[in-house]
C-alpha cells in the first residue's frame, strides 16, 4: 500500500478554516453587519455601509476570497477548491465548458475516436504561447499525457483520466500507447480499452521545457513549482511563490494573459486586468471585506451567507456546485487479511450499513443543520447532471429511506437481537447474538475481479463503531452529533472523534477507523466520480476500499458504451448497486454559496441556469472571467520593455561553479516598480528586489548548478500592472568539473578607470563564461588549455585577447577596457494646444515591434535614452492624450538624434453628464439617509460587540 500512503500523505494537507454554525450566524448576522458599518466608518469617509465611491482605478481588479488556503501552486498536489480555481486559472486543459457544461475546444480544436473509442486523436491548436513567450508545441500535449500516464505509480494525481491509457515498454513517445503525435498538430492517445469519455480528459497540459527536468516522483510529492507556467487566460505574478508562503498575509496576485487564445465564443483575453485571490481566517471578516468593497467575490458558507444577503451593492447566489460536491459517511472497508486491525468486523455486513443508512434522517439534517441550504443526497453523481444522477426515490424497492422501525428490523433479522449494557452510560446497545459468517468481496487482491472471501462476525460482538469528523467544519460535526443520537435509537454506539483534516486523513487511507464524515467532488462526466469507488484506484482513490466486481464491471462498460442511452442505464446501475451497499451514505448535496459586488462588476450572469460560470468551475476558461464587466475608471499602463541577458546564447561551466547574470530593462512610467526574476531551468527561481524604474533597470543574480545537465535560463520583468514580460533564452551547459582547473580573472571598466557592472567574458573553446559584479570583476574556472578571452557589454565595443594561457591550480589575469559606442535618441514633449512642455508622458523605443528602450519626459518635458546604432519607431503615450509614433528614426554611435512631439488631448465622450458638484450633492444625501437608518439600528441592537478587523494586505484599487 505504498501508493495508498504517499496518497495520504499528500491529501492530509488539505486544510479547512473553521467557521460559526449557521444559528449563530443567523442571530449574529446583523450585529457582524454593524460591525461592518463601524469598521467603514473607522477607516474611510462614512457611507452607510454601501460601497465607497468608484475608484480611478489604472486597472480593472478582481478580488476573491474564500476561507480555504490556495494549498499548493503544484497542479500535481494541491486539494483545495482555491488551488483548483488557481489552477484553472494559469493552465489549460484540452477541452473546457461553456456556461452549460457543453464542451469546447480549448487547446484541443477537435477530438474523435475510432469505431470502438479505444484511440482518440485530438487536433491541437496552433498559435499559443506559453507564458513565457515560448511557443506551445503538440509535443507539450504528448510529454503532459505520458508524464501522467507513464508514470502513474508515482504521479496518481489525475490517476481517474489516465489509469485507461495503454503503458509503453521502453522508451516512449511511440506508437500504440500512450499518447503519439502521427502528424503535425494532432495527438493520439491509446488506451486499453474502449474509453468513450475521451473529451474528458482533465489534466493541466504544462509546459515540457518546464516539467521535463522534474521527476514524476518529486512533481507528486515535494516539487512547488514555485514559477508556474501555463497558456492559460492569467498569469501568474512574479512574486506568487511568495505571497503563497504568506498567506493569508498576502494575496496571490494573476495578470491577465494579453496573448489568450479564443476558446468557445471567447475570441480573446479576459476584461479582467488583475486577479487577486485573497485567504480569510474567517468569514466574518471575508463578509465585512465584502461589504467595504475590498473584495468583489467571495465564496461563502451557508452559515455565514446571511450576513451579505440583502446589503447595498451586494448580490448573492446559491445553488448546486458544477463541481457535484457532496458530503458522506463512509463505512471503511479495507481488508487488512491476516493483520489485526481495531476495526469491527460488523462494517463489512451489508445489514449493519443499510440499518445506518435507514437510521440517517437526511432530511432533518438538510433543512436543520444545513438550513435547508442544499438537497438531500443520495447517489455517487449530483443532481445538476441529471442525465447521470441515480434517484433511488423512483425505486421503492431500494431506497433505503429514513425508517427507524425497518431499521431496527433489518438488524433483528440480521442477528443482531441480543444486548449489552454500556456501564458509563446506562444505556443498552446491540450485539452479534450468535456468530455470523459473512461471504464478501474486498480489497485484499488490490484487483477489479476479487474473489469471494468468508468474514466473522463473532457472537457477542458490540455494534459500537468509530466515527471521525473533519475539526474545521462544524456542520459536519452536528451532523455527527445528530448520527449518533439516532443510531442509538436502533441500538448502534458512535464514538465520535473530531479531528484536523489531514489526521482524519491519515485515519482513513490508514484503515484506522470504523466510518467517518468527507466529501468528494468532479467533473460533470461521471468517469471521474464513478471511478474513485472502483477497484482501479484502489491504490490511491477509493479511501473506503469498497471493491465489488460487479460494480467494477459496470464501470468498465460505461466506458465503453458510445450510445447514450446505455451509457446512462450503466451509470445509473451502477449507483444503485453502490447504493444498496450502503458503503457510502451521501447526506447532502450542498449548496455552493456566493455574495459579489454589483457597483464595480456587472454581468455575473445566474449560475443555477448556466452552473459551469460559478467561480468553482475550475476545467479551464471559465466564461465568467471573460463575460465580466468593470464599471470602474482605467487609466492604460505601458508594460516594461523586453529583459535582455547580457552575454552569449551558450555557456558553460561546472557544478557548484557560482555564475552571475546580469539583465536590464526600463518602463514608460517612471513611477512603477520593476521586479526581476529568473528561472534557472531546475525548478528554482530567484527574485530581486522592486526597483524604481527611473531609466534603465539593472538586476544582477548568481547560482550555481549542483547536477549536471543543461539548463534553459530565463528572466522575466514585472511592473505589477501587466503580465509579465520575458527575455529570450540562454543555455547553460553544466558538466562535472575535472580534476585540475585553473582560472581567469580580472576587470572590465571604461577607459576612465570606471567599472562596467555587468559586462560578460566568454571564453572560446568551450563556451565558458561569466558577468562582471558590481566592481567590474569577474571569475572563470575551467580546465587548462589555451584560450581566446572576448569581453562586451550591451551599448559597448566588443574587445577580445588571444592565445591566454591557463594553468591548473593558477590564477591568469585579463583586463578590458571598453569604449561606449551608443547613440541618443533626445527630444521635447509639449502640448500641442498651447506648447506647454509635458512631464510624464512615456517614451518606448521599438525595434520592429519589439520595445528595447523606454523612459518618460521630465519636468521640462524632455527625454533622453541611448540606444545601439539603428533604425527604430519612437511611441510617446499618456492616458490624457492620444498616443503617436514616429517610425524610421535612424541613429548613429555617438551621435544625437531629436525626435519631439506635440500631444493632442482625445475628444470629449458623447453625451452629456452629471457635474462633480451634483454627484457630491447625491453623495452627501445618501449618506445622510444611511447614517439615519444606521441609528435607529443601532438604538435597536441591546448590546455591542466590538470588533476588531484583521489587517490582511489586499493591494488599493
Amino acid at each position: 500500500m505504498e501508493r495508498a500512503k504517499s496518497f495520504l500523505e499528500v491529501r492530509a494537507r488539505a486544510g479547512g478554516v473553521s467557521t460559526k454554525s449557521g444559528v449563530v450566524a443567523l442571530i449574529c448576522g446583523l450585529v457582524v453587519l454593524m460591525v461592518s458599518m463601524q469598521s467603514v466608518g473607522a477607516s474611510a469617509p462614512f457611507t452607510g455601509g454601501a460601497a465607497p465611491p468608484k475608484p480611478n482605478a489604472t486597472s480593472a481588479d478582481l478580488k476573491i476570497g474564500f476561507l480555504e488556503s490556495v494549498d499548493s501552486l503544484n497542479p500535481f498536489q494541491g486539494l483545495n477548491d482555491p488551488s483548483y480555481l488557481f489552477y484553472g486559472l494559469i493552465y489549460d486543459y484540452l477541452f473546457s465548458f461553456d456556461e452549460d457544461g457543453n464542451y469546447v475546444p480549448n487547446l484541443a480544436l477537435s477530438a474523435s475516436c475510432d469505431a470502438v473509442c479505444m484511440n482518440w486523436t485530438y487536433q491541437i491548436r496552433q498559435g499559443v504561447t506559453w507564458h513565457d513567450g515560448t511557443p506551445f508545441t503538440v509535443n507539450d500535449v504528448v510529454f503532459s499525457i505520458n508524464y501522467n500516464s507513464q508514470s502513474i505509480f508515482h504521479l496518481w494525481a489525475f490517476e481517474p483520466y489516465m489509469n485507461r491509457i495503454v503503458q509503453c515498454t521502453g522508451q516512449y513517445p511511440r506508437q500504440g500507447c500512450g499518447a503519439y503525435s502521427n502528424s503535425p498538430w494532432n495527438v493520439t492517445v491509446y488506451f486499453d480499452r474502449p474509453f468513450v469519455p475521451g473529451k474528458s480528459l482533465f489534466v493541466p497540459i504544462i509546459q515540457e521545457a518546464q516539467w521535463s527536468g522534474i521527476s514524476p516522483q518529486k512533481a507528486q510529492y515535494s516539487y512547488p513549482n514555485p514559477n508556474p507556467i501555463g497558456t492559460g487566460p492569467f498569469v501568474a505574478d512574479a512574486a506568487i511563490y511568495t505571497q503563497y508562503l504568506n498567506q493569508p498575509a498576502q494575496p496571490l496576485h494573476l495578470f491577465k494573459n494579453p496573448n489568450y487564445h479564443p476558446v468557445g465564443t471567447h475570441t480573446g483575453p479576459s476584461p479582467i486586468d488583475n486577479i487577486y485571490l485573497q485567504q480569510f481566517q474567517d468569514e466574518q471578516t471575508m463578509a465585512i471585506s465584502l461589504l467595504r468593497a475590498d473584495i468583489d467575490l467571495a465564496k461563502m458558507t451557508s452559515a455565514g451567507i446571511g450576513t451579505v444577503q440583502n446589503q447595498p451593492n451586494v448580490g448573492t447566489q446559491e445553488g448546486l456546485l458544477s463541481t457535484q460536491y457532496w458530503n458522506e459517511i463512509g463505512i471503511q472497508q479495507s481488508d487488512p487479511g491476516n493483520k489485526n486491525t481495531p476495526l469491527n468486523p460488523a462494517r463489512w455486513d451489508v445489514s449493519v450499513r443499510r440499518a445506518m443508512a435507514m437510521a440517517t434522517n437526511k432530511d432533518y439534517v438538510v433543512s436543520t443543520i444545513y438550513q435547508g441550504k442544499g438537497v438531500r443526497g443520495d447517489s455517487l453523481v449530483s443532481p445538476i447532471t441529471p442525465e447521470w444522477w441515480y434517484d433511488p426515490t423512483t425505486d421503492p424497492g431500494t431506497n433505503l429511506t429514513f425508517d427507524i422501525a425497518k431499521a431496527n428490523a433489518v438488524l433483528d433479522a440480521a442477528g443482531y437481537d441480543s444486548y449489552w449494557t454500556d456501564t458509563g452510560t446506562g444505556k443498552q446497545y446491540r450485539m452479534a447474538t450468535n456468530d455470523i459468517t459473512l461471504s464478501i468481496q474486498t480489497n485484499a487482491c488490490m484487483c477489479p475481479n476479487p474473489p469471494n472471501v468468508t468474514k466473522l462476525v463473532p457472537a457477542g460482538q458490540h455494534l459500537q463503531f468509530k466515527m471521525d469528523v473533519r475539526l474545521e467544519f462544524p456542520q459536519e460535526q452536528q451532523t455527527a452529533n445528530y448520527v449518533q443520537a439516532e443510531w442509538e435509537r436502533i441500538g448502534i454506539k458512535l464514538d465520535v472523534q473530531a479531528l484536523a483534516e489531514d489526521a482524519l486523513s491519515a485515519e482513513v487511507y490508514g484503515g484506522l477507523t470504523d466510518t467517518y464524515i468527507w466529501y468528494w467532488s468532479g467533473d460533470p462526466d461521471p468517469n471521474y466520480l464513478l471511478s474513485i469507488e472502483s477497484g482501479y484506484t484502489l491504490d490511491g482513490w477509493n479511501d473506503n476500499y469498497w471493491n465489488n466486481a460487479t460494480y467494477n464491471q459496470l464501470y468498465i462498460e460505461h466506458l465503453a458504451a458510445t450510445d447514450f442511452t446505455e451509457r446512462q442505464s450503466i451509470v445509473r446501475a451502477a449507483q444503485k448497486l453502490h447504493y444498496e451497499s450502503a458503503t457510502y451514505i451521501i447526506y447532502i448535496f450542498p449548496y455552493g454559496e456566493w455574495a459579489y459586488r454589483t457597483d464595480l462588476w456587472t454581468n455575473w450572469g445566474d449560475w443555477n441556469a448556466h452552473p459551469y460560470r460559478q467561480m468553482d468551475a475550475f476545467w479551464g476558461a471559465n466564461p465568467l472571467f471573460f463575460d465580466l464587466q468593470y464599471t470602474g475608471t482605467v487609466t492604460p499602463n505601458q508594460p516594461p520593455v523586453k529583459p535582455v541577458i547580457s552575454g552569449t546564447t551558450y555557456r558553460s561551466t561546472f557544478t557548484n561553479v557560482t555564475q552571475a547574470f546580469t539583465a536590464t530593462s526600463s518602463d514608460p512610467e517612471p513611477t512603477d516598480n520593476l521586479t526581476f526574476k529568473w528561472d534557472w531551468g531546475d525548478g528554482n527561481i530567484t527574485v530581486g528586489p522592486a526597483r524604481p524604474a527611473t531609466g534603465t533597470v539593472t538586476d544582477t543574480a548568481t547560482y550555481a548548478w549542483p547536477i549536471p545537465g543543461n539548463y534553459t535560463v530565463k528572466v522575466s520583468v514585472t511592473d505589477g500592472f501587466n503580465a509579465p514580460v520575458f527575455s529570450d533564452s540562454i543555455h547553460e551547459n553544466v558538466t562535472s568539473p575535472p580534476p585540475a582547473l585553473g582560472t581567469i580573472t580580472g576587470f572590465v571598466k571604461l577607459a576612465s578607470g570606471t567599472p562596467i557592472a555587468g559586462a560578460s567574458v566568454s571564453v572560446t573553446p568551450g563556451n565558458y563564461g561569466n558577468d562582471t559584479v558590481s566592481d567590474g570583476s569577474y571569475t572563470i574556472q575551467l580546465p587548462p588549455g589555451t584560450y581566446t578571452v572576448s569581453a562586451s557589454a550591451p551599448l559597448h565595443n566588443t574587445s577580445s585577447q588571444s592565445g591566454v594561457v591557463v594553468i591548473a591550480f593558477t590564477a591568469k589575469w585579463v583586463n578590458f577596457t571598453l569604449g561606449f559606442t551608443a547613440g541618443w535618441i533626445a527630444g521635447t514633449v509639449v502640448s500641442d494646444a498651447d506648447g506647454s512642455p509635458l512631464a510624464a508622458i512615456g517614451i518606448t523605443i521599438l525595434s520592429g515591434s519589439t520595445s528595447v528602450a523606454a523612459t518618460s519626459t521630465s519636468a521640462s518635458g524632455q527625454y533622453n535614452v541611448s540606444v545601439a546604432a539603428g533604425t527604430y519607431s519612437v511611441r510617446a503615450t499618456s492616458s490624457s492624450y492620444v498616443q503617436q509614433t514616429k517610425t524610421g528614426i535612424v541613429v548613429t554611435g555617438g551621435q544625437v538624434t531629436t525626435v519631439d512631439f506635440r500631444m493632442v488631448a482625445p475628444p470629449p465622450p458623447p453625451g452629456g453628464g452629471l457635474s462633480t458638484l451634483v454627484i457630491a450633492g447625491i453623495g452627501v444625501a445618501v449618506g445622510l439617509v444611511a447614517v439615519a437608518i444606521l441609528a435607529v439600528l443601532l438604538m435597536r441592537r441591546k448590546r455591542a460587540k466590538e470588533s476588531e478587523e484583521s489587517k490582511i494586505n489586499i493591494p488599493p484599487r
